[in-house]
């Protein structure tokens, strides 16, 4: 069954990142994360436009932020209003909020499991959609600090 919500999940991202593309909701300059995007293309246009800003002598800064427990902390009900917003079709909309709602957590101490705990929050370590739901889930935040 794994296998097959693996594949499952990698038509679903490779279709909501179609979609997401053609509604501009993911910031141009994304490198990695997403499939046939290198970190390397950001990399070296960095480095252009730092050089031919450098070169009238003006002054550059570059920010760059690492975010911790990104995966962690997408809440479903937004990132749902943020799908919803950008366009995306209902059954894509849908799906997400199934595939990120109603999980449970169940901790083994010594081990003895515990007994599930609802989780609320958080897209799932290791799933081929995660990287894209947590892109997106930041979509607003990136395009409007990068004016996009």
């Amino acid at each position: 069954m794994c296998a097959v919500s693996k594949i499952l999940e990698r038509i679903i991202a490779s279709r909501l990142l179609l979609a997401a593309r053609s509604k501009g909701m993911l910031n141009p300059n994304q490198g990695g994360s997403l499939p046939g995007l290198s970190t390397y293309d950001p990399v070296l246009t960095l480095f252009n436009n730092v050089k031919t800003l450098q070169r009238p002598r003006l002054k550059v800064l570059s920010l760059f932020l690492d975010i911790k427990a990104g995966f962690d902390n997408v809440d479903n009900s937004t990132l749902a209003r943020i799908l919803r917003e950008g366009g995306i079709p209902r059954y894509l909309i849908s799906w997400v909020s199934s595939f990120l709602g109603e999980r449970s957590c169940t901790l083994v101490f010594q081990g003895a499991p515990g007994t599930p705990a609802p989780v609320n929050v958080g897209a799932p370590q290791g799933s081929p959609i995660s990287p894209l739901l947590f892109l997106l889930y930041i979509s607003p935040s990136t395009s409007k600090s990068l004016g996009a």
